[in-house]
């Protein structure tokens, strides 16, 4: 990932040197591909009405026998269920990840900030490479189209453009190791639901993938999935799952006839007290 830290005689020098001890030049290894029938046949359950996203998505990881997703931007209406896709895509796939919301981000910072400020830390990738100690990790940018846009002291999607070419990401000089990294492998996904405030160069340095909304067919899957969460939510066995009859799902379906799944599961939760209540 690096060769070894720069200015490392300098007392910041030495104290990220401590810090990164038996990082420097270490080959760290990638995440295999698991098996990817397996993988498909979890989201289609989970995600019935955006099969297509699934097969377009795992059809490119298929292609390596290590996981590599290229940077995408998951575009969608509130609660369709993006968001929720990209970290279950990336637990099916193994692959360890952090999910960080940009709602409220007003700066630079992925980039990292130089050590010589008490504030000093390494960028977004280095941290999660180091933090789990693959090549590969996963950064999943939630909202990111609520990144603040003033550059007065950096700016979130700026900061993110040296990370999502291969060509800058090999060789991005992190301000905190002050040396060359090798950032290429992480795997960016990002939610929006709306690309009107992204810039171009960000738009054009990621897939974008149009997110479907589940429709009323898709409500018996659906309806079972939000009940296995709320199960485990409250710490019991989805074996005791019961899913909606017909006549519970005729009552929910003469209100949600599709679209967000926020207000499905508010529907998911009254019919199942309701249960609690005949009882």
């Amino acid at each position: 990932m690096f060769n070894n830290v720069g200015n490392a005689n300098t007392g910041e020098g030495k104290k990220v040197a401590k810090e990164l001890e038996g990082l420097a030049g270490k080959a760290l290894p990638l995440v295999s591909t698991p098996d990817l029938k397996e993988a498909r046949a979890t989201l289609s359950v989970e995600f019935p009405y955006a099969l297509d996203v699934i097969d377009w998505i795992l059809k490119e990881v298929a292609l390596r026998s290590y996981v590599q997703i290229r940077p995408t931007i998951l575009v969608g209406p509130p609660g369709c269920g993006k968001s929720r896709f990209a970290n279950r895509l990336l637990k099916v796939l193994a692959v360890p990840h952090d999910v960080i919301p940009c709602g409220g981000i007003s700066d630079g910072t992925f980039a990292g900030t130089a050590r010589r400020w008490s504030t000093g830390e390494p960028s977004l990738p280095f941290a999660l490479i180091t933090r789990y100690k693959i090549a590969g990790p996963g950064a999943i940018l939630d909202e990111i189209e609520k990144a603040g846009t003033s550059r007065h002291n950096g700016q979130a999607h700026d900061a993110l453009l040296a990370f999502l070419e291969r060509e800058t990401a090999c060789r991005f000089h992190d301000p905190y190791v002050q040396a060359p990294c090798d950032l290429s492998h992480v795997n960016w996904l990002m939610t929006a639901n709306s690309l009107a405030s992204l810039s171009g160069p960000l738009r054009d340095r990621c897939r974008i993938i149009r997110f479907p909304e589940p429709s009323s067919e898709h409500l018996p899957p659906l309806s079972r999935m939000i009940i296995i969460d709320i199960l485990a939510e409250q710490g019991l066995d989805q074996r005791w799952a019961t899913p909606l009859d017909q006549h519970e799902l005729e009552a929910v379906a003469r209100v949600w006839s599709g679209g967000s799944l926020r207000k499905l599961r508010c529907l998911v939760e009254g019919m199942l007290a309701s249960r609690d209540l005949r009882h």
